[in-house]
C-alpha cells in the first residue's frame, strides 16, 4: 500500500496545556486571557477554541513548560475567569505538525489510528491549509516521530525538525 506523502514535520520543545471549559460566551475571557499572559511575556504557542451544542465552550493553550508556574497563578487569579469555567493544566506535553500536500483529513484519520495503536495520547489537533498539529505527551514524541515516518512517506533526507533557540520577550528596551 502506498503511504501519503507529507512535506515535512516539525516537532516543538517542551509545551504545557490549559483547558479551560465553561458556559460563558469566552470573547472578553480570551482578551482577559492575552492581555495577562502578554503582560508576564508569556507566549502562547498553541490555542484553539470548540463551542458545543449544549452551549458549552472549550479553549486550549499550550505555553512554553518553563512558564507553567507563572501561567498556573495567572488562570487562579478571581478576575480572570468567571467560577463557573474548570481549568485543567497538563504538563510536559509536546505538539508534532505535519506539512500534508493535499490529504489532511486522510493525516488526520492516519495519526489517530496509528498513534491509537501505539498508545500516544492525543490532547488536541489544529489545522490550517498547510499543517495539521498534534498535542501529545511530550516524552511520546519520540514514539510519535517513529510511527509518522512509518506510515507516511517524507521527502528524501528529510529529519524531523527541531527547535534549537527560543526567543523570550524582555523588558529591556534600547536607548536610541
Amino acid at each position: 500500500m502506498e503511504r501519503l506523502k507529507i512535506g515535512g514535520l516539525k516537532i516543538s520543545f517542551a509545551l504545557c496545556q490549559f483547558e479551560l471549559k465553561g458556559l460563558e460566551p469566552p470573547q472578553k475571557i480570551l482578551s482577559n486571557i492575552s492581555k495577562a499572559l502578554a503582560a508576564e511575556k508569556i507566549n502562547i504557542e498553541f490555542l484553539t477554541y470548540n463551542s458545543h451544542n449544549s452551549g458549552a465552550y472549550h479553549i486550549s493553550i499550550c505555553v512554553n513548560q518553563n512558564d507553567f508556574y507563572s501561567t498556573s497563578k495567572i488562570f487562579q487569579r478571581n478576575d480572570l475567569l468567571p467560577l463557573n469555567w474548570e481549568v485543567i493544566p497538563r504538563e510536559g506535553i509536546g505538539m508534532v505538525t505535519l506539512f500534508p500536500y493535499d490529504s489532511a483529513l486522510a493525516i488526520l484519520a492516519v495519526i489517530m489510528v496509528s498513534w491509537g495503536k501505539n498508545s500516544i495520547p492525543i490532547y488536541g489537533v489544529a489545522t490550517s491549509l498547510s499543517a495539521v498539529s498534534f498535542l501529545t505527551d511530550f516524552q511520546a514524541i519520540d514514539k510519535a516521530v517513529e510511527v509518522i515516518q512509518a506510515s507516511f512517506q517524507l521527502p528524501g533526507n528529510h529529519a524531523p525538525l527541531k527547535p534549537e533557540l527560543h526567543y523570550y520577550q524582555s523588558s529591556l528596551r534600547k536607548k536610541d
